[in-house]
């Protein structure tokens, strides 16, 4: 292969796996045909020796891999694109990027953001256990915290304690019923709260989170309590409390129009409270930032058709606006775009098990004399177009099998004849498939992928999304298997359906032939948001190992080598400790007439297997234990 066809074969993978969509440049492949992180132009990180090092570490697949790189460069981006946005008008629109730790609570994906640029990131949390989960990691010198959710009295205590540590800390009035509590906390503890309100909007951003926005949304007040809650302050004469107004349109939203409708509506709101004698200095727009999981564009609400630049300047240009028309001071914008900033930074590695293949020729049943005459007649028509590779169609094959199928339930087709008749179909499918090797229509093997969709991947199950798959190596070949990945979950469900795949979604993946002896390792990407905190333990498969790698001048570092669950710590989270486990086995082997060394190796396996890996072992060792 010459050079050029080489460059070109890895174009058709770019193209093939819709890389130049959906990583925003931060994933590619390289002249070895590998999947690479670049979490810059000047970095380059190899998936596959990555995945050896991880094996020379003695972890098995699966493994989650963070890149702290990519994640500082996400916040970077973000922040540029609204330096940019404010730079380009004549008013100067300041912003705080806020991170809602819901998205990924992981102690070094929260680090790393509020760390991950020279300007201040604020947290956002929901209750009062990611409160404290802020309290411990906010800097010591300064730090900035919205509080949002519902509240009890522990939870603006704690929050008004933070306030009196040094934090800048907003408490978001989400319901009526808090304002009282606010108000007693306060005063007992002598200190002025600094509040916002979240109001409920009218407006709706299409997708599948936009229970978020419109009338019926979980949280905020909707105009009658804004109402209420400015002349309860104004009886307390204590306008100067309210400092930010918050709304929230929803999360991933695929067009700016449907976020600059909301925007509106929300400012004039902002308006409102101003006419009212309500200072307010801070806007907080929400979330909404969609990323570009299916590379559809708008078409999906698992992708988007603008950039992280229109998105600032839509927000920054929209409050300029309506600022400049209605004659007020700009507000500090703030945003909570947790999905935006996390998704990119990790994917999961794992390796496939075993292939269904209906690629491979099977051993053909031997020709037998098919006795009914309409069968005969079919058969015939399919030896024919084997032969010829004269094309049937879809109709015409599924009429032999559902013929096939009919006459065996009534007895009028032997077990022989049915096989003979399969082989047939089979041979002819194959056929059909190395003539048209991307061709939806004719069935896909089925590859059994080692990890649980529901805890890896559970908004596949609940959502349907679509998450970028490919092969981490052999990018440089042409892959010619129709796939459909399956995990190890005893669910029908615990498959992946859809493929963001050659400019749109597809049913099958397009893979290489497994080859015996060689492990063949999928990379699924965009899985750090929310994809680690909800996921669950369908069949007691655990969370499973992660590790963040970095590139530095040295070489590839891997460091906060998370292991993953063994069983006994499943086994406890559903209340059966593993000693009760062997309690019952030593109960077992007493009455058996094993001897003593036979037993002691048998309760030594139950132990490796309670204290090992919940997945199979892709290293292949007998009894492996990652706890003690």
């Amino acid at each position: 292969m010459t050079f050029r066809q080489a460059q070109r074969q890895l174009d058709c993978a770019r193209r093939l796996y819709n890389i130049p969509l959906w990583s925003e440049g931060y994933f590619d492949i390289n002249q070895l045909g590998h999947a690479v992180a670049t979490p810059n132009e000047s970095t380059s990180i190899d998936l596959m020796e990555v995945a050896d090092q991880l094996q020379q570490r003695g972890l098995s697949f699966p493994v989650l891999v963070r890149f702290p790189q990519i994640l500082r460069a996400r916040v970077r981006e973000l922040c540029q694109a609204f330096k940019n946005a404010a730079h380009k008008g004549v008013d100067q629109v300041k912003h705080i990027p806020f991170y809602p730790i819901k998205v990924n609570q992981q102690r070094t994906v929260i680090e790393t953001i509020i760390t991950g640029s020279e300007q201040d990131i604020g947290l956002e949390v929901g209750s009062k256990t990611e409160l404290l989960v802020a309290l411990g990691l906010l800097s010591q010198n300064n730090g900035l915290l919205i509080c949002n959710g519902y509240k009890d009295r522990a939870y603006i205590r704690i929050a008004l304690h933070a306030q009196r540590m040094g934090i800048k800390v907003f408490i978001v009035v989400e319901n009526l019923s808090e304002l009282l509590l606010i108000k007693a906390e306060s005063e007992a503890l002598r200190v002025a709260p600094v509040l916002g309100v979240r109001i409920r909007l009218a407006s709706v951003a299409a997708g599948n989170w936009q229970n978020s926005g419109g009338r019926h949304a979980k949280f905020g007040l909707n105009t009658g309590d804004v109402l209420a809650l400015m002349k309860t302050l104004q009886t307390w004469r204590k306008p100067a409390w309210l400092k930010m107004l918050h709304f929230h349109m929803g999360s991933q939203i695929s067009s700016l129009s449907d976020f600059s409708q909301g925007l509106q509506e929300g400012l004039c709101v902002y308006a409102a409270l101003d006419k009212r004698g309500f200072a307010l200095e801070y806007l907080d727009v929400g979330g909404g930032l969609a990323i570009d999981y299916s590379s559809q564009q708008d078409a999906s609400y698992f992708s988007r058709s603008y950039t992280v630049q229109d998105y600032a300047e839509a927000v920054v240009d929209n409050i300029n606006l309506f600022c400049r028309q209605n004659n007020l001071d700009r507000p500090i914008v703030c945003t909570e775009n947790g999905r935006a900033m996390t998704a990119h930074h990790a994917m999961l590695m794992t390796d496939i098990l075993a292939v269904d293949s209906q690629s491979d020729s099977l051993e053909p049943a031997k020709t037998v004399s098919i006795a009914d005459a309409e069968l005969q007649k079919l058969s015939v028509q399919v030896r024919r177009s084997l032969a010829h590779l004269n094309a049937l169609s879809e109709a015409e094959i599924n009429t032999l099998e559902q013929a096939l199928h009919a006459k065996f339930l009534i007895n009028k087709v032997s077990l022989e004849e049915r096989a003979w008749i399969e082989s047939l179909i089979h041979e002819y499918k194959i056929a059909l498939v190395k003539n048209r090797p991307f061709d939806d229509n004719i069935g896909s093997d089925k590859y059994y992928c080692n990890f649980s969709v529901f805890q890896s991947m559970p908004d596949v199950w609940g959502l349907g999304q679509i998450f970028p798959v490919m092969p981490l190596a052999r990018l440089n070949e042409v892959p010619r298997r129709q796939a459909r990945l399956h995990d190890l979950t005893c669910d029908s469900d615990g498959q992946i359906c859809q493929y963001a795949l050659d400019g749109g979604v597809k049913d099958n993946l397009y893979l290489h032939a497994v080859e015996a002896g060689q492990a063949y390792i999928l990379g699924f990407f965009l899985l750090g948001a929310y994809q680690e905190v909800l996921g669950d333990m369908h069949n007691l498969f655990g969370d499973t190992h992660a590790v963040n790698v970095e590139q530095t001048r040295q070489g590839l570092l891997l460091t906060e080598i998370e292991v993953g669950d063994c069983a006994d710590e499943l086994l406890n989270s559903v209340h059966l400790a593993g000693r009760q486990i062997i309690a019952a086995c030593n109960r077992r082997l007493a009455e058996t007439a094993l001897t003593g060394v036979h037993k002691n190796d048998i309760i030594n396996e139950i132990k490796d297997a309670l204290f090992g890996y919940t997945y199979p072992d892709s290293i292949d060792r007998p009894g492996h234990r990652i706890k003690s």
